[in-house]
Order: structure tokens, then C-alpha cells, then sequence
């Protein structure tokens, strides 16, 4: 089975929020049907995999913004997902060993994978 798991991830090229990842990857002029058209949140359809997405209310770089509109997206197209947004954390907190709370992401998610298969 196919899924997903995302980490304090961009899903939106709409938004303005982390404006240089849009910069480096679409260019400075890109149009309003480029950006939407490699938004993954405008790209979820009934057909696409589960998702578990995680993030933190803190993360400076990538705002949990991006995740919410996902969930949302998600919720929508009526795709399986799971969405745990940490209270306290920065960006680039990978397996999160010792990051308080968050450090239960990893367990979050295999709990979440094992159910998928």
C-alpha cells in the first residue's frame, strides 16, 4: 500500500509564508497557475494516498500553515490522513529525540503505518 508521512512540510506555493523555497524551486515571477498547479494541497484528489503529517506551531521557517491547508485538502478529497501539530519545536527537528513532546511523532506514525498495511 502506498502512503505518505510528511515532516514540517512546504505543501503550498500559493501562500506566502516561506517565500524563498518558492523562489529557489518556481523562479521569481512564476504566475498563479504554476504556483497552484505545484501546490500539493490544490493536487489532493479521492485517489491519493494516506497521509500522516506532522509539524510544530513554532517551526520559524515553514509555518504550520502549510499543514493545516493540507489537512484540509485532505479532509476535503476525504483521504485517509492523520495530522499531529506540536505545540513547542523548531524546524529541521528530524527524528525529534529529546524535542519534548514532539519526540512522539515517530511512535505516532509507525502506530499510524502498521494500521495502513
Amino acid at each position: 500500500m502506498d502512503f505518505a508521512v510528511l515532516g514540517y512540510a512546504i505543501t503550498s506555493m500559493e501562500t506566502e509564508t516561506y517565500r524563498p523555497a518558492r523562489v529557489i524551486l518556481l523562479g521569481e515571477d512564476a504566475g498563479p497557475e504554476l504556483r497552484r498547479s505545484t501546490s500539493l494541497d490544490a493536487l489532493v484528489t479521492p485517489q491519493s494516498p494516506p497521509f500522516f503529517v506532522w509539524h510544530t506551531a513554532e517551526d520559524p521557517y515553514v509555518p504550520a500553515e502549510h499543514t493545516y491547508r493540507l489537512a484540509a485538502a485532505l479532509a476535503a478529497g476525504q483521504v485517509p490522513h492523520a495530522v499531529h501539530v506540536f505545540a513547542h519545536g523548531p524546524h529541521s527537528l528530524g527524528l525529534a529525540r529529546n524535542a519534548g513532546e514532539a519526540a512522539i511523532w515517530t511512535t505516532l506514525a509507525t502506530a499510524w503505518i502498521l494500521e495502513q498495511t
